[in-house]
């Protein structure tokens, strides 16, 4: 597995909260929106704080927002790392049957240390979603991209992801209610020729949380888990 491989796995990382959404009418479908984050008490902003099973690795950090603009609601993500540099921004639309990315930009720094930027081509742009079946069925979420300084270079991700029932989660010595996904991932590179990483992953959301912990297995000895420390609130301040 190259270092490049490995950077485009992390930068996806907390990608894994991405599925499909179901519009048919929910029936006897269950509800699991109460375990998404709370979308309607983020309009003043949150911080999400991620840490690492691997201490070399630095938190992970996600800023929230809540906007509701011309009647449609949206939900803001942006990761930052360490150093509160942009990594990724999310922007979804809320749906009654679930959460929509309608944009979604990538950035990475290239050989010169320059920060490059990439516009995700959305394919299949549903994310996590409110009614599910107990025996549920396969969500997916596909996504090409490319760097500007590469355009050579072409990635594509896909994720099928299974609703897997009840768990719980323990969060400031609180133990909460929280439902399970099961995930199959693949991301392809293209450049002269194809090559394919595949992953399976394992996802929790808490009620009243959202995504709390994540493991992705790199291969049979190795795995990029993280699991969710701390929530602040407030509106995001970035260093100019």
């Amino acid at each position: 597995m190259t270092a490049k491989f490995i950077h485009v796995v992390i930068l996806c990382t907390l990608l894994g909260c991405l599925s499909a959404c179901k519009s048919r009418s929910p029936g006897n479908m269950r509800n699991i929106r109460p375990y998404y984050y709370p979308i309607e008490h983020l309009e003043d902003g949150m911080m999400f704080v991620y840490k690492y099973r691997d201490d070399l690795l630095p938190p992970a950090l996600w800023h929230l927002r809540f906007s509701t603009e011309a009647g449609a609601q949206y939900l803001y993500f942006t990761e930052l790392d360490d150093s509160l540099t942009v990594k990724q921004t999310i922007k979804e639309r809320i749906f009654p049957s679930g959460s929509k990315i309608v944009a979604y930009t990538i950035t990475e720094r290239d050989s010169t240390g320059h920060r490059q930027t990439a516009q995700m081509q959305i394919l299949s742009g549903d994310v996590f979603p409110f009614w599910v079946e107990d025996n549920g069925g396969v969500y997916i979420f596909e996504a090409k991209w490319f760097f500007p300084h590469e355009p050579e270079v072409k990635y594509t991700l896909v994720r099928n992801r299974r609703y897997s029932g009840d768990t719980t989660f323990v969060f400031k010595g609180r133990k909460i209610p929280a439902v399970k996904f099961s995930v199959k991932e693949l991301v392809e590179t293209e450049i002269n020729g194809s090559q394919e990483l595949t992953f399976d992953l394992m996802e929790v959301y808490a009620k009243g949380l959202g995504l709390v912990a994540s493991e992705r297995r790199l291969n049979d000895s190795l795995a990029l888990a993280f699991v969710l420390t701390d929530t602040i609130r407030g509106q995001l301040m970035l260093p100019h």
